[in-house]
């Protein structure tokens, strides 16, 4: 089964506007990613915020799907001891809002055949840090980490003991097939799918179905399947499609397109 949820940051600025939009677009769920009247990543937000949020959030009925943090968002040869404390930190946000799901990266390297087994240690040891705080984290492919093709994010899952999310746009801008190259290796390690697409030959990213992630296609065999999990809308549709923010009536729209898709896919 699918529950919706999304990154509402890509609209507003404010958490409670934020929180707002998503009770009346229908979401029972929403990312933790920036938060407070003045935007600030989850991890480095204040208690106050916090609270905040969470008063937000329990006004509109809403749940936490994923502490949406930047962990693992840096150079690879970042010293490791302050992520292992950000995702301690995590945890800890991931426990008071009730999910068991924080986001990772996998470090950015121009190397990755030489960083690879810099990279494997360091998420280990980061994993393995999440499982004593009792989270889970899920790996993200993004362009230009380690992790940005199908076969280095399954050797993260079997290697390093962790969830994946499944970012089709994302490997549309790596030169992926989704649905043909990346689902068939990757789809048993996959806990998270996050919604957009992008076009191959510009590498713009585009509302759901309308680039080539092949969505139909790929929500063809999440229902073959009877995939269960959280489909994140992270729309990135701003600046011409290279991730800026929207308004909050395109975030609302981009939500629909990813709904029509959702239902008519078979």
């Amino acid at each position: 089964m699918f529950t919706l949820t999304g990154f509402t940051d890509e609209a507003l600025t404010t958490f409670p506007s934020q929180a707002r939009m998503a009770s009346e677009a229908g979401l029972t769920h929403v990312e933790l990613r920036r938060v407070g009247v003045r935007p600030t990543p989850i991890l480095k937000a204040s208690p106050r915020t916090v609270d905040d949020a969470e008063r937000a959030l329990a006004q509109h009925g809403l749940k936490v799907s994923c502490i949406a943090t930047g962990i693992g968002k840096a150079p690879v040869d970042a010293p490791l001891g302050p992520q292992v404390e950000a995702v301690k930190r995590a945890a800890s946000l991931a426990h008071r809002f009730g999910t068991p799901w924080v986001r990772t990266f996998s470090w950015h390297t121009a190397t990755p055949n030489a960083d690879r087994p810099r990279v494997l240690r360091q998420l280990t040891t980061l994993a393995t840090t999440a499982e004593a705080e009792g989270v889970r984290l899920v790996h993200e492919n993004e362009k230009g980490v380690y992790g940005d093709t199908p076969t280095r994010c399954l050797e993260l899952a079997t290697e390093c003991g962790i969830r994946l999310i499944f970012d089709p746009a994302n490997f549309v801008q790596c030169g992926v097939r989704p649905a043909e190259e990346a689902w068939p290796l990757l789809g048993e390690h996959v806990a998270y799918v996050h919604a957009k697409d992008a076009r191959a030959d510009t590498r713009r990213v585009v509302p759901v179905g309308e680039g080539d992630g092949q969505w139909p296609a790929l929500v063809a065999e999440l229902k073959k399947t009877d995939w269960s999990g959280f489909v994140s809308l992270e729309p990135h549709l701003g600046l011409g499609g290279r991730g800026g923010p929207i308004t909050p009536r395109r975030w609302v729209r981009a939500l629909n397109a990813l709904r029509r898709t959702l239902a008519t896919a078979t």
